[in-house]
C-alpha cells in the first residue's frame, strides 16, 4: 500500500483532505451498539492507542481531524507535542441541559475561549449537530445563528452541522455566513418523524441519505459529509466499504470531503480507508478550491 498524499481540496485557502479523520471512536460512541461502544471505550483507555491513530493518518495523508471535547484537546494536544501536524475543526456545543454526547457544559464565550487557546489551534468550527437540531425543532434556529456569528469574528472557519436535511434548506434560504456545512448522511434519531432529537432507537435508512445528498448538491458551499458507512452497518467487508465509499464520492461535490470514524484494534482502518479513496479519486492531489465564497 503507498502512503501517498491524498486528494485535497481548499476551503478560504485552507487546504483539507478528501477524507477527515472523527472522533466518535475514541470517545466510545458506535452509533452501532452498547457492546461496541464500550469496546472502543476500554480500547482508547491507553491514549497510546489514540497517538498511533493519529500518527497513521499523517502517514497516510489525512491531514485534518474533526474533533470535539476535551478528550480529544487533550489527544490533539499530546500529539503535537510528539511532533503531529494534524489540522482540526473543533466542536462548539453550547450545551444547556448537562453534558450531551461527550460535551462540556460551558457558556458560549468561556466556550469559545477554550478554543481559541488550544495548541494547535483549530482551523474552522462548527455548531454541533445534535444541538443545531434539537434548537431546530423547538423553533430556536436563529440562537444557533447568533453564535456563530461570534464564531465569525474569530477568523476560523465557520460550519453549522446538523443531520436533517430540513435544516440545511432552511439555512441556506437565509444565506446564513457560513463556510461549510457538516452533515450526516443519515438522520439517525427513531424520533425524528415525531419531530424530536431521540436517540434511544437509532435508525439508518437509506431513504434519509437519498433526501441529504439532494440537498448536499442542492448548495453551493461546500459539505463535510459524516456517518457515511452508516456507523458500522456498511462495514461488512472490505468490499462493502468501498461501495458506500464509492457511492459518497459519486454523490458529493468535488469542493466536499468525507469524515470517516476510524479505529485500529482489529485492522488498519486508517490504511484500508486511504487506499480505497486513492483508487476511488486517483492518486495525487486534485485541487479543488472554494476561494472567495
Amino acid at each position: 500500500m503507498s502512503d501517498t498524499a491524498l486528494p485535497y481540496v481548499r476551503w478560504k485557502g485552507r487546504q483539507l483532505s478528501r477524507v477527515l479523520v472523527g472522533h466518535n471512536p475514541v470517545k466510545g460512541g458506535s452509533h452501532f451498539s452498547d457492546a461496541l461502544s464500550q469496546e472502543m471505550r476500554e480500547w482508547h483507555e491507553d491514549m497510546e492507542h489514540g497517538l498511533a491513530l493519529l500518527q497513521r493518518c499523517e502517514e497516510v495523508g489525512i491531514t485534518v481531524a474533526q474533533f470535539g471535547g476535551e478528550i480529544m484537546h487533550d489527544l490533539l494536544r499530546a500529539h503535537k507535542r510528539r511532533g503531529g501536524r494534524l489540522q482540526w475543526i473543533a466542536t462548539l456545543y453550547c450545551n444547556e441541559r448537562g453534558t450531551v454526547a461527550f460535551g462540556q457544559r460551558l457558556a458560549l464565550e468561556e466556550e469559545l475561549r477554550q478554543l481559541l487557546r488550544m495548541d494547535p489551534p483549530p482551523m474552522g468550527i462548527q455548531h454541533f449537530g445534535e444541538n443545531t437540531d434539537r434548537l431546530y425543532f423547538e423553533g430556536r434556529l436563529g440562537e444557533v445563528r447568533e453564535r456563530l456569528k461570534r464564531v465569525r469574528e474569530s477568523g476560523l472557519l465557520v460550519g453549522v452541522c446538523t443531520h436533517l436535511p430540513e435544516v440545511v434548506e432552511e439555512v441556506a434560504s437565509q444565506d446564513w455566513d457560513l463556510d461549510f456545512y457538516q452533515v450526516s448522511f443519515y438522520t439517525a434519531y427513531s424520533g425524528t418523524r415525531r419531530k424530536g432529537v431521540d436517540r434511544s432507537d437509532e435508525i439508518f435508512e437509506d431513504e434519509d441519505r437519498a433526501r441529504m445528498v439532494e440537498m448536499i448538491q442542492g448548495v453551493d458551499k461546500p459539505c463535510l459529509a459524516f456517518k457515511v458507512l452508516g456507523a458500522n452497518r456498511k462495514c461488512g467487508s472490505r468490499e462493502k466499504v468501498q461501495e458506500a465509499l464509492q457511492f459518497v464520492f459519486n454523490q458529493i461535490k468535488e469542493t466536499d470531503v468525507v469524515c470517516l470514524g476510524m479505529w485500529q484494534k482489529h485492522m488498519d482502518q486508517v490504511g484500508i480507508n486511504a487506499s480505497l479513496v486513492r483508487e476511488i479519486l486517483g492518486e495525487g492531489s486534485a485541487d479543488s478550491s472554494e476561494e472567495g465564497r
